[in-house]
């Protein structure tokens, strides 16, 4: 079929001087020169076998083939044709050692013109068998012909393995970032083979010690090219340290093509977020987490690396980042149809209400990745005024410029929302109230610095400074403003005595901070390493009535590795939780910490444990993979440490909150939902849960 060979894939390429068995460098069994020993034998009831050995096992087939033949319809041998042509059917190789870094069948026959399924010529075969002679692996290879029915050939490939003298000494070259130390290792794993030949076996004792140093830390295009001096018994590893010698970017089109138009997006702000950088050893970690930073950028429908190392010099590697660019401006309607009664009570064609949510996004404007979206929801498009909720964000990459170190990033919003507020609901086995609703307008803008790359466990810290204006409104379930909580009466009214939400209508000037250092990473899909958070918001108090606070907040998460992974499959790791919370000046009630729920103590509903001004909270979580997914079992604490009192009207004692709690329990993660059963350990009872995203 004329199919070029190539070079095998995991070929140790031996120098044998000469070629041969070592003839040309004084090797045993040389042969006296470089030519293999080519048996191409067709197998034929009436030809003639070159070599005894042969013959016989051949005419063994024959008669096995014979008594098969006889429960079967008579059916000719394959034939080779006049022009020496075969269809080979199947393929194997005999004499072929076995064993982790030794090449397989598959690896050898990969590149070779011969394939099953396909025509193959006598002068393609000589070919082949040359090139698996070549590799310096065999003393010698020879290739046998065995016709089959239905014109169908197996090629047998008999294999003499390579026997070399004693090794002597051995040594690296062309290894730059290789550590000595593994070398020494090498050599003292050598001494355990004295006195016995240099075989195959003994090559892949070096390449996997070698090669599994370099693969271990993702340097997977590094690796032992050849070997020379083995006839002599100074055996030399050549190595082959594949470095980056470019980075650049291919916009491709729909399929796939490269495209001939430049792309809005620009290759210097891509490659800003390429960590793989020239000069260095290419590394496969890197790459991945180039593919995972691209991605991010939400600007992209397809992306992929591809490490191309160079034919002359393989000790180069020219990094491609192929992008294919999504639309940038996008605009979506989600329309919800409410049904309102008519003036006789019964509902009609013209009191249907319609609502729904309008958003619209622009992740590339002005080319320079800057994006701003907007959300308008109601559920009355028709008198919007009653339940209005909007959010304007625009976010600017690289406000300095793409040279800027900090990669700082500005972002701005405007925003009115409403949410219910959990500080004014009622407590465990409490009396359903009506909701407290929380209106939040305002205006916040935003100054965003990364000082180092959050990858392989390298410090990483982020900067967040905000300055927020709002206007906030406490509401009732029918949308006028609520100045105090409600409770439910043993007679089943309804009596808003409760705690106050301040006046109803706030206004509220805060600046924000948040520091983040973060070294986790990922082993085997587990995360792994360390996480600390702080955040703190400083009420200015400018303004008439403007309340004077600061509300500060403090977390340690630790995530311990307790098992080497096998394989592909992730590691038992121990996740260790602490936070803390406090609060100093005239903070408003419904600014309170909420302790309890899904995110603070497991088993309880949000806010059920306490509405306080302080708190501390602990966790701990096992997690064990098992048949891919991840099992868990977790404890969890949380206390008000006493400052439930301080919250004006103290929500916790008038919704006969416990103040503190605990819970138990164990889960599984499918997918991103995590499925818990948990112990309440306030009330004694099971509680099963579905929640969304890692606890922490």
């Amino acid at each position: 079929m004329g199919v070029a060979a190539a070079p095998l894939a995991l070929t140790l390429c031996l120098d044998g001087g000469g070629g041969g068995g070592g003839g040309g460098g004084g090797g045993s069994s040389g042969g006296g020169g470089g030519r293999p020993h080519e048996a191409f034998a067709v197998a034929e009831a009436s030809e003639e076998e070159e070599d005894e050995d042969e013959e016989d096992e051949e005419a063994e087939n024959v008669e096995e083939e014979e008594e098969e033949q006889e429960n079967e319809d008579d059916e000719p041998l394959a034939e080779v044709g006049a022009d020496g042509s075969f269809h080979c059917g199947e393929i194997r190789a005999e004499g072929l050692p076995v064993g982790e870094g030794i090449p397989s069948e598959e690896d050898l026959f990969a590149s070779l013109n011969c394939q099953r399924g396909f025509n193959c010529t006598r002068a393609e075969l000589s070919e082949d068998i040359k090139q698996l002679y070549q590799t310096g692996l065999f003393e010698s290879v020879n290739a046998r012909v065995l016709p089959q029915k239905k014109g169908k050939f197996k090629v047998v490939f008999d294999f003499v393995e390579k026997r070399y003298p004693e090794i002597q000494t051995f040594n690296v070259e062309g290894a730059k970032v290789l550590p000595t130390a593994v070398v020494k290792e090498v050599q003292e794993k050598l001494a355990e083979y004295k006195g016995q030949p240099f075989t195959m076996q003994t090559m892949a004792v070096i390449k996997n010690m070698v090669e599994g140093w370099y693969t271990s830390r993702g340097f997977g295009l590094s690796y032992i090219s050849h070997f020379t001096g083995m006839p002599t018994g100074d055996v030399v590893a050549h190595i082959v340290e594949g470095k980056t010698a470019k980075v650049s970017v291919v916009h491709v089109d729909e399929e796939g093509n490269p495209s001939k138009t430049a792309g809005n997006i620009s290759s210097s702000f891509i490659l800003k977020h390429c960590p793989v950088e020239v000069g260095t050893l290419y590394n496969m970690n890197e790459g991945r987490k180039t593919l995972q930073n691209v991605f991010a950028l939400d600007l992209f429908d397809n992306v992929q690396i591809l490490p191309r190392q160079n034919e002359k010099d393989p000790s180069r590697v020219d990094v491609e980042v192929m992008v294919r660019e999504k639309p940038t401006q996008t605009a979506d309607i989600e329309a919800e149809w409410g049904i309102a009664p008519g003036d006789n009570g019964k509902p009609g064609i013209v009191s249907l209400v319609p609502g729904g949510t309008i958003t619209y996004e622009n992740r590339n404007l002005l080319g320079n990745a800057a994006s701003i979206a907007a959300s308008i929801n109601t559920k009355n498009f028709l008198a919007p005024a009653d339940d209005l909720s909007f959010r304007v964000q625009y976010s600017q990459p690289y406000m300095y410029g793409l040279d800027d170190p900090k990669r700082t990033r500005l972002t701005a919003s405007l925003f009115n929302g409403r949410k219910i507020c959990g500080v004014f609901t009622p407590g465990p086995g409490g009396e359903e109230v009506p909701a407290v609703w929380v209106d939040r307008t305002g205006a916040k803008v935003g100054i965003t610095e990364q000082y180092s790359r959050n990858s392989k466990g390298t410090l990483a810290l982020v900067a967040q400074v905000h300055w927020d204006f709002r206007e906030i409104t406490s509401r009732d379930e029918t949308g006028a403003p609520c100045t105090r909580g409600m409770r439910t009466t043993p007679f089943g009214q309804y009596v808003a005595d409760g705690p106050p939400t301040d006046k109803g209508v706030d206004r509220v000037l805060s600046a924000q901070a948040a520091l983040t250092r973060d070294t986790t990473y990922l082993v085997n899909g587990a995360q792994v390493g360390a996480r600390d958070i702080c955040t703190v918001e400083q009420g200015l108090g400018i303004g008439s009535g403007a309340p004077l606070f600061n509300r500060m907040e403090a977390q340690c998460t630790r995530f311990w590795k307790l098992t080497t992974p096998r394989g592909k499959s992730a590691p038992v790791t121990l996740v260790a939780h602490g936070k803390v919370g406090n609060t100093v000046g005239d903070l408003p009630a419904y600014d309170a910490f909420l302790l309890g729920g899904p995110f603070s103590v497991r088993g309880y509903n949000v806010g059920e444990l306490a509405a306080c001004r302080r708190y501390a909270e602990a966790a701990a979580e096992l997690r064990v993979p098992v048949l891919g997914q991840q099992l868990f079992a977790f404890a969890e604490y949380g206390s008000d440490l006493g400052s439930s009192g301080e919250v004006r009207g103290n929500p916790t004692l008038y919704y006969r909150r416990a103040g503190s709690g605990s819970s138990y329990g164990a889960g599984v993660r499918v997918g991103a939902v995590r499925c818990e059963a948990i112990r309440d350990n306030n009330s004694g009872n099971w509680h099963a849960y579905l929640a969304y995203g890692e606890r922490f």
